[in-house]
């Protein structure tokens, strides 16, 4: 019987290791790592005070990498030298480049970017703090920095703090200490001195911990800014404190088990460091530096001038070749801001000409900061280019002939669509500048029943772009109109005539616009309402003005969705305007309402607007991949 069994438990014993054998594979791996590097100790100890070294060793429980350390690792106070940031395997080296300042509290704070080796699991906010003094300053400062114009929070950028409090000290002098904007745009500077700072925000392009104007975005607070340190008491549960079983009987042969617990309340107290709501509006000034940055003749008959910023620059182009010309031998068109002139060419003796030597007088801002009258020469040079067109057989047909060139027409460009909308005007876009005159010889027509009766209308030329021309009439709903003009009755200067015109559109009807209709109320200054569409790059379809409360309203409206905005419009002149650092002008407030606006044809929307409340912009691109996880999981 006992060498039955033993036979038994051998055969199964051969049986497993058989099995094992037969199925050959590759072992399980074990556990996924997601537990982050850890660090077991810092040369010298973290928060040490009488700091003289010249470098800080952190050591790590493993295999460590830095990702972005260049943009993330920040030191406060800065040096002019950047510390050098070193990676070792399983420890951190970090170099001082530059002298340590005496009796101050430095944090070294690398973010998140230590992370392990294998799975990328990050540290978390990792920060190194000592003192070259015998104490470790406490106090702490924090808030958020926005875009003046989005409202939306920014990321990677330095918020200064100066104990000198002279305006020119952002531009000239490192920083007392710095800390930099997360995802969030939230800042957090750790470790200062109690005393009154100056707080700055700026982008720094260059790395230079120093605001660049007109090359850099800045931002600042109003008033100095004292940090304090509070005690707040709250009240804290513990779960549970108390725990009991009772046992009771259920029916006949039950019995039933409640659990019963208690939480005790507790009173904590806590240490609170502020202010920590501060607001940090960032902006771009308006710059102010005014020189020619381009000059070229892409046509024959055009010479084209680009300038720094939109300014006024009193440009003057003369010949420089001796030859008497007329006053006004040129047109000029300048863009909206007047930074590009173009300067059309009349005389025909001229423009044929490849080369052009001329002189040019322009105002210029000098290294004074003084706008003065610059002169300058320079040679235009237009090269034709060579085109290749289509060849022609001969009668024999043993070779090949140039084919007859095509004459050459005055284009015109139609920025009007049909269905027309009943408040825009039909708006023509000539190639080349035209005789004004002519366009008398336009014809509209609008259809009644079924025959055509020509109508008088109203036309204007741009301001700006000179070969722009409005056709403005008090279009009727879902009428059909007809724009004409016979060919060669409209000229260029040049001598182009224009090919036969005719333009047949029909305009909307009544019920294919919707409407939105906006109470305001707390309306103490000039505002501008705009509304808008898009997310990130957001566009200004309408813009009504008012200095009053009362109703503001937005008709002809298409279909779509729409956000409102209100500029507050402080000096009154109709737009928006920047900051100014040194002049401690902060940028006009811009408000975005949180409602969206579904337009739909023949409907009206009317909301209640409080421009005197504060707003807080949602980011639409968050939004919608919230609102797509919510789709999604449904």
């Amino acid at each position: 019987m006992n060498q039955s069994l033993g036979q038994g438990i051998l055969i199964v014993a051969w049986s497993v290791i058989a099995v094992a054998c037969a199925n050959k594979g590759f072992p399980e791996g074990g556990p996924k790592d997601e537990l982050p590097p850890v660090v077991i100790a810092e040369r010298p100890a973290s928060f040490s005070t009488r700091f003289n070294e010249k470098r800080v060793n952190i050591y790590f429980n493993e295999f460590v990498q830095l990702r972005e350390i260049t943009t993330k690792f920040i030191m406060s106070p800065p040096a002019k030298k950047n510390a050098r940031v070193n990676l070792r395997g399983k420890y951190i080296l970090v170099e001082f480049q530059d002298s340590l300042r005496s009796e101050t509290t430095y944090s070294l704070d690398f973010g998140n970017a230590i992370v392990d080796n294998n799975e990328s699991n990050p540290l978390g906010f990792y920060r190194y703090v000592f003192s070259t003094g015998s104490v470790i300053d406490t106090m702490e400062l924090s808030g958020q920095v926005i875009d003046a114009r989005t409202r939306l929070p920014l990321l990677g950028l330095n918020v200064m703090l100066y104990g000198n409090h002279a305006d020119s000290a952002a531009l000239q002098e490192l920083p007392d200490y710095v800390a930099r904007t997360d995802s969030s745009g939230m800042f957090r500077v750790t470790n200062i001195r109690e005393r009154p700072y100056r707080v700055v925000v700026i982008e720094d392009l260059n790395r230079d911990n120093m605001f660049t104007r007109e090359a850099e975005k800045v931002g600042f607070l109003d008033s100095l800014v004292t940090p304090v340190v509070w005690h707040e008491t709250r009240t804290d549960t513990i779960r549970p404190d108390t725990m009991r079983l009772l046992v009771k009987r259920s029916g006949k042969r039950g019995i039933a088990v409640d659990t019963l617990s208690k939480d005790t309340i507790v009173e904590r107290e806590y240490v609170m460091f502020g202010p920590s709501n501060l607001q940090l509006v960032l902006f771009e000034e308006e710059k102010t530096q005014l020189y020619l940055t381009g000059e070229a003749r892409p046509e024959r008959e055009r010479l084209e001038f680009t300038f720094s910023i939109p300014r006024e620059n009193r440009l003057k182009v003369i010949l420089s070749d001796g030859e008497e010309l007329p006053d006004e031998w040129y047109l000029v068109e300048r863009s909206a801001g007047h930074d590009t002139l173009s300067l059309w060419i009349r005389d025909s003796l001229i423009y044929k000409r490849d080369s052009l030597q001329a002189e040019l007088s322009y105002l210029y801002t000098d290294s004074l900061q003084q706008v003065v009258t610059r002169r300058d020469t320079t040679l235009l040079v237009f090269t034709e280019k060579k085109q290749e067109g289509p060849k022609r057989r001969s009668r024999r047909g043993e070779e090949e002939l140039p084919a007859v060139p095509a004459m050459k027409m005055l284009d015109v460009k139609l920025l009007s669509g049909s269905p027309h909308d009943l408040h825009r005007p039909v708006v023509l876009d000539f190639d080349k500048p035209i005789v004004v005159d002519d366009l008398e010889k336009l014809v509209l027509q609008e259809q009644v029943d079924s025959t055509w009766r020509e109508v008088n209308y109203r036309w204007s030329q741009d301001s700006l772009k000179i070969r722009r021309f409005r056709v403005e009439y008090a279009w009727k709903p879902g009428v059909n109109y007809l724009l004409t003009a016979d060919s060669a009755t409209i000229h260029s200067i040049y001598g182009l005539h224009n090919r036969k015109l005719e333009v047949k559109f029909t305009t909307k009807t009544l019920d294919a616009y919707g409407k939105i209709i906006v109470n305001a109320t707390g309306v103490t200054c000039p505002v501008l309402f705009q509304l808008c569409q898009g997310d990130k790059e957001v566009k200004v379809i309408e813009e009504r003005g008012t200095g009053q409360d009362g109703r503001v309203t937005f008709d002809y409206l298409k279909e779509g969705v729409y956000t409102l905005r209100a500029v507050i419009d402080r000096n009154g002149n109709g737009k928006w305007d920047t900051g100014d650092f040194l002049r401690r002008l902060q940028p006009e407030e811009i408000k975005y309402f949180p409602e969206e606006y579904n337009v739909k044809q023949n409907f009206d929307i009317e909301q209640d607007v409080a421009v005197d409340r504060e707003y807080q912009r949602e980011d639409p691109a968050k939004k919608k991949r919230e609102e797509s996880k919510t789709s999604k999981a449904k």
